[in-house]
């Protein structure tokens, strides 16, 4: 097939910032009308064989050891995949060790150009979901889960180690069978800083360890619930940060109380004949934020029986007013007045709800001086939710970390 007009050589020259000593010899359109699908355009580059090639470590002249062709998917042109072949160099290195040649237009070991990666991680950062992002592409699920995990690592390479100041321990189950993943988050970035497997203290230990130096000198506070593993990690690797502990999971504690009274408050009165408290579990664990609306009735009737359901529900919405304190004096003094409701109450499952409050009250009141909580930023969390429905059809832990550093690491990902 004869080549084309020289100006179309210059033009993919230019495309592919090739510069000395490469140069495009050659632009065909392989096999056009042999298939119902588009041709492909293909670019032959090629080197001077009297390059002299360096060895990268030491600076000394390396000898060439053979020639290896290759092939880089670029962006199409016009529908037609365009694809850069090149009879790369194996050069023997000073150490005896031999090595492809680095190219111009593409990194190693990648198997698109630098601006086909580009465009490839513009698509898939668009359009989380990585099936149908690899059809807009025209690429495989393997090639976008290559791109990303490239992407990433390249981005984390980039990252600078900015001091860190608040930051969040949070736990994601990514699969059936309580298989779960720590995730630490920098709550005042609003971004996600790196993911392990396991919620063990080892696990989340080794993450706080991995970090460098300076990002965690200056770590003033950790949000995250009342997990031992979380706590003993922070305590060993960050022993000067203050332990908050989230207030989303102390009102999940509240919540299981209620639901442990109305549970036996209902076998009790069904056993009576009284239904009353059938079905109406969610009432007891919503949010009424206003009383006076209209979704509220059926509620607002609960609460005129004198039920215990009842008193435990208003002994969890007692709870509210402590994150609204400014003081810790204030707030210390409302929190033993609380506890002592609660005893006088004789409900058990609050009392053993305030008694775990009670053991963790220091991580509580941090949350007066420190008002961080791991469900600040909805949006991230909304998207790892997201990620971790997709992540369970993914056969290994490695892809589902890193989509979710590609769509929440605010990394640097872009090919050179």
């Amino acid at each position: 097939m004869p080549s084309l007009h020289v100006e179309i050589k210059e033009f993919y020259a230019q495309s592919l910032q090739i510069l000395n000593p490469w140069k495009v010899t050659a632009v065909s359109i392989v096999n056009p009308e042999t298939t119902k699908e588009p041709g492909i355009v293909e670019v032959r580059v090629e080197c001077c064989e009297k390059v002299l090639w360096v060895d990268p470590d030491t600076g000394e002249r390396a000898t060439i050891h053979g020639w290896r062709e290759r092939r880089w998917r670029h962006l199409d042109t016009c529908e037609f995949q365009t694809w850069v072949v090149a009879m790369v160099p194996r050069i023997k290195l000073s150490s005896g060790k031999v090595v492809t040649a680095k190219v111009p237009w593409a990194e190693s070991m990648q198997r698109f150009t630098n601006a086909m990666e580009t465009r490839l991680i513009l698509v898939l950062r668009l359009c989380p979901a990585v099936s149908k992002a690899s059809i807009v592409a025209g690429i495989t699920r393997d090639e976008a889960d290559g791109v990303m995990a490239r992407a990433v690592a390249r981005g984390l390479d980039r990252r600078a180690p900015d001091p860190l100041e608040l930051i969040g321990i949070d736990e994601k189950a990514i699969r059936e069978g309580h298989r779960y993943a720590t995730i630490l988050t920098d709550l005042i970035g609003e971004r996600v800083i790196d993911v392990v497997q396991e919620r063990t203290k080892e696990a989340a230990a080794g993450m706080l360890e991995a970090l460098p130096e300076p990002m965690t000198a200056g770590i003033e506070a950790v949000a995250m619930d009342m997990w031992p593993a979380f706590i003993g990690a922070v305590e060993e690797k960050l022993p000067k940060a203050a332990i908050v502990f989230d207030r989303f999971h102390v009102k999940k504690y509240l919540n299981n109380g209620v639901d442990l009274v109305r549970r036996q408050e209902n076998k009790q009165l069904s056993a009576a004949g009284d239904m009353v408290l059938k079905g109406t579990k969610y009432q007891w664990l919503r949010t009424h934020e206003d009383m006076r609306l209209k979704s509220a009735v059926e509620f607002r009737q609960l609460l005129v029986h004198n039920l215990q359901t009842g008193t435990a529900w208003g002994l969890k919405e007692m709870f509210e007013h402590f994150w609204t304190y400014k003081s810790r004096a204030c707030a210390m003094r409302f929190f033993y007045a609380w506890i002592q409701s609660v005893e006088d109450s004789g409900l058990k499952p609050m009392i053993a709800a305030a008694g775990t409050l009670h053991r963790h009250m220091a991580g509580i009141m941090n949350y007066i001086t420190f008002p961080i909580t791991n469900a600040s930023a909805e949006g991230m969390n909304s998207i790892i939710q997201s990620l971790r429905t997709v992540a369970r059809g993914l056969p290994n832990f490695a892809n589902f970390r890193a989509r979710i550093l590609f769509h929440l690491g605010g990394l640097d990902m872009n090919p050179a």
